[in-house]
């Protein structure tokens, strides 16, 4: 009986992926837009919209999540 109890140890199926794994996973699937393509965008005002041209890199694709914490980060900034 105790190698049964062994054996069942072994083949215990892994621990559920945590929040943060799965956050991980979608993240690699979501989607990247260019700097220009969020000129559409209906998740943004058209003042963010204007930011956004200003800050984002022309060559670089961008998450939404990603644009978001570029203005956030830029509306946060001390006025020098």
């Amino acid at each position: 009986m105790a190698d049964n109890q062994e054996t069942e140890t072994e083949t215990t199926p892994a621990a559920a992926p945590t929040k943060k794994e799965t956050a991980a996973s979608s993240a690699s699937v979501e989607p990247r837009f260019a700097k220009e393509q969020f000129q559409d965008s209906q998740q943004f005002t058209q003042i963010e919209k204007d930011t956004l041209s200003v800050l984002l890199e022309d060559e670089q694709n961008y998450t939404i999540g990603e644009a978001k914490r570029v203005l956030t980060e830029w509306l946060k900034k001390e006025v020098k």
